[in-house]
């Protein structure tokens, strides 16, 4: 009999489960999915965030608010959202959230139990831009601490050509409730699977985004564009004395349609770039740029304004504009809190100060293969590099030299075989230096040749 009972109930409570995906059925105007990889130390926040969009109101008849929570010390679940609390529609078992085929088939699965004219995903996790504070490259987002795997930026790519190919179409609205992922690189990587993307250039604190103003503000017969921009005023307004208290935050969205056009202008910036030398005034504006908690991470419109207002070279100065513009039409929305991140315009790039810290690895992204900007990286430091070890060497002081060979390795051997063949012609070919000097010279660059 207990088991008659047993089995009953078990009936029963899959129904229940069943319940809203039933009530989804019928397609609405937006459905709202968030991928929530709590499988790490941001396990009470994601929780947080599923009551938030409860209070809220939930899901209703122009929204579905769905979660997919993988939590730390449990089993994953998918969740409908409803003014009751998030109900369990499916068990998921143990995923693996750092697995990028788990987020398409959750976007898609979604997508087909709760159809909707738009849909707006979110990637909820700790993120790295495209790197890892430990030293390591290891660009991504959704790290899960159960299989201590991660997303890709190349995996994102991949990614969203699936979910496209599935879906007929690209997702309206991406977002990342994360860290440091708004920046071209990750914008790159992303701009032929969804019209918008949302994202901060700055560290998150840990109450990320604020859903209850989010959902509450999901209005009936909003556009794409209104979705997006609302999100990011929203965090803004939320961390600017808000519901989350005062913090220094970025938050902003991308126009992808405008993010080739972007690359282009970025191309024809670099390429004024190279063509002068400018390496002062470079320096200067990197020692002066909006960086955020990775510094190798700068504000691109910050460092442009700076380098715009030092550089008066009249085809610098066409190509700087031409970036300003292109800038102006790429990024919709910025929205900002506090005063650490006042300077920030909406998109970071990669530009480490010094060349030993480039890692060689970015030239896998495939903004790096299909943009100049590297290059142009990568100029200013064998320009900067030469100028200095020269004007020194020529004094008589080599202590520049030194201090370069000890911080060179791999990172920057394009750099320093640069700088051997400056110094080699200058005190070698040239000559005019005392022997002492000469002997020390060659002694170092034969050490920088090993490293």
């Amino acid at each position: 009999m207990k088991r008659v009972i047993s089995i009953l109930a078990i009936a029963l409570f899959t129904l229940c489960l069943c319940t809203p995906a039933s009530a989804a059925a019928a397609q609405k105007e937006w459905t709202f999915m968030v991928f929530l990889n709590a499988d790490n130390n941001l396990d009470s926040f994601g929780v947080g965030d599923m009551q938030e969009m409860a209070t809220a109101g939930g899901s209703n008849d122009h929204l579905n608010i769905v979660c997919l929570i993988d939590r730390e010390h449990g089993p994953a679940t998918l969740n409908y959202i409803t003014k009751d609390g998030p109900q369990v529609v499916k068990e998921m078992g143990e995923l693996d959230m750092g697995d990028y085929r788990e987020y398409v088939r959750f976007v898609t699965d979604v997508a087909k139990a709760y159809p909707a004219k738009n849909y707006c995903s979110i990637i909820w996790n700790h993120g790295s831009g495209w790197k890892n504070a430990n030293g390591e490259i290891i660009k991504g987002i959704s790290y899960d601490d159960s299989s201590s795997n991660h997303i890709t930026t190349n995996q994102l790519t991949v990614a969203m050509k699936e979910i496209e190919a599935a879906l007929g179409k690209k997702i309206e609205v991406f977002s990342f409730d994360a860290c440091l992922m708004q920046m071209m690189e990750v914008a790159y990587a992303l701009k032929d699977g969804c019209d918008y993307l949302v994202a901060s250039e700055e560290t998150e604190p840990g109450e990320g985004y604020p859903y209850k103003e989010i959902i509450q503000n999901f209005k009936k017969g909003m556009t794409s564009e209104q979705v997006a921009t609302m999100i990011v005023k929203q965090y803004a307004a939320s961390y600017d004395g808000g519901s989350a208290g005062n913090s220094s935050t970025t938050q902003s969205a991308i126009k992808c349609s405008e993010l080739n056009n972007l690359t282009d202008a970025i191309n024809g910036f670099a390429k004024a770039s190279m063509a002068g030398e400018f390496a002062a005034e470079f320096k200067s504006a990197l020692n002066r740029v909006q960086k955020f908690y990775y510094r190798t991470n700068i504000d691109l419109g910050h460092f442009l304004a700076l380098a715009k207002d030092s550089i008066k070279d009249e085809g610098f100065q066409t190509a700087a504009k031409k970036l300003e513009a292109a800038f102006a039409k790429a990024v919709i929305c910025n929205g900002l809190s506090g005063y650490n991140t006042k300077n920030a315009t909406g998109l970071a790039i990669y530009f480490p100060t010094s060349s030993y810290s480039f890692s060689a690895e970015y030239k896998d992204l495939a903004f790096a293969k299909d943009c100049m900007w590297e290059a142009m990286v990568m100029d200013y430091y064998k320009k900067a590099a030469a100028k200095t070890l020269v004007a020194d060497v020529s004094r008589g002081d080599v202590s520049s030299l030194m201090a370069y060979v000890s911080t060179a390795n791999e990172k920057n051997r394009e750099v320093s075989a640069h700088v051997i063949a400056k110094l080699n012609f200058h005190v070698f070919a040239e000559g005019g230096l005392d022997e002492a000097t000469q002997t020390n010279v060659r002694n170092l660059l034969s050490e920088l040749k090993t490293r």
